[in-house]
């Protein structure tokens, strides 16, 4: 009784690691820096990866399956390209076309949807390798970025197109002061508690668990796999394109390096917030605290003006920490259920407790 206990706390402390951690790090740039603990600062963090969180989304729908899209970041740009391009006037670098912001926007939602069903066809229908199948189309997708850009940024997108990653949602009063509440922090939050409603109360959400925990044992249970990743790819290309509004309207640009380098912290916040790498396992309030950890060091680190190259050291170091994480979670679990496995058997459960 007490051993199954014991388990399920270590299982419950693994799970939520993440908000230790961003606890830790508040707590660490709050001593360091009088200026971190401070409202403008705090509304500020969200703002600067709700981007990020968007590509953490639709890359946690994924890997939760044991796939990649190592493509989003690519996606992004190119979506964030196109609406510039439609939106902006030929003298701030656009094709002067002067477009509807609304026309835009639906114009880059549905090439992110369909890159996204792209991915997933080419890897469930032609039995592509999903890991080099999306760095060829994260490749390939920043070239195209190059060579429909002028060679330098479509600007001035209007107000409009800009609400979401720029906007105010609504402003308040604190200690005599006024707050903005940023649009992108409220979007990126619904976001998530929509991707959670997804994951845990849905088939849909089963299913991926599933494919991702054993595939051959999800289809023999009758759950199309095929399916369920196409389907997830498709939901990272909008997740995607999402981003690229998102961040476009934050910058009220787009620039043909939109994104650029973005998927290794995308994949550390998904790994370091507890989704798998080895798939079926994770949850996106987990992913969330690991977007605002990301955020919360990027913020920490710029107030406290760290070598830019030192923090690129730190991003690196960070990944290769949340693998190590994501690596001994797995060990425990095989050893668990392998343990778990023998006390069922008469026959070896004279050797369970080697598994403890």
């Amino acid at each position: 009784m007490k051993s199954s206990v014991i388990r399920k706390i270590l299982l419950t402390l693994l799970d939520n690691l993440i908000w230790v951690f961003v606890f830790v790090a508040i707590l660490v740039f709050s001593l360091l820096s009088d200026r971190f603990f401070t409202p403008s600062n705090l509304l500020s963090i969200i703002p600067r990866v709700a981007a990020i969180g968007l590509l953490v989304i639709g890359q946690s729908f994924t890997m939760l399956t044991r796939h990649f899209d190592l493509s989003s970041e690519s996606t992004m740009g190119l979506t964030a390209m196109i609406a510039g391009l439609l939106i902006a006037s030929a003298d701030f670098g656009g094709l002067g076309l002067m477009a509807p912001p609304l026309v835009a926007i639906v114009v880059m939602l549905a090439v992110g949807v369909g890159i996204g069903f792209l991915n997933g066809f080419m890897i469930t229908r032609l039995k592509m390798n999903n890991l080099v199948t999306t760095i060829a189309m994260l490749i390939l997708l920043r070239g195209l970025v190059y060579i429909i850009s002028p060679g330098s940024s479509a600007s001035k997108l209007g107000p409009t197109f800009n609400w979401l990653g720029g906007g105010t949602l609504f402003t308040f009063s604190l200690g005599g002061q006024a707050y903005d509440f940023p649009v992108s922090t409220m979007f990126l939050l619904l976001c998530f508690v929509i991707a959670f409603l997804v994951t845990n109360y849905t088939q849909f959400g089963r299913n991926m668990y599933a494919v991702g925990s054993n595939r051959e044992a999800a289809e023999a249970a009758g759950i199309r796999a095929d399916r369920v990743i196409l389907a997830v790819y498709v939901i990272s290309g909008l997740c995607s394109a999402l981003a690229g509004w998102l961040i476009a309207g934050r910058m009220d640009s787009a620039t043909p390096r939109t994104g650029a380098g973005w998927i290794f912290q995308v994949q550390a916040a998904a790994i370091i917030g507890g989704i798998s790498l080895s798939g079926g396992r994770g949850n996106m309030i987990g992913a969330l605290g690991g977007v605002l950890l990301w955020g919360i060091l990027d913020t920490g680190l710029n107030i406290l003006r760290a070598d830019p190259f030192a923090i690129e050291v730190f991003r690196g170091g960070l990944l290769l920490f949340a693998m190590l994480l994501d690596s001994l979670k797995v060990q425990y679990l095989n050893r668990l259920a392998v343990r778990e496995s023998l006390a069922k058997s008469t026959i070896g459960l004279k050797d369970a407790a080697a598994y403890v």
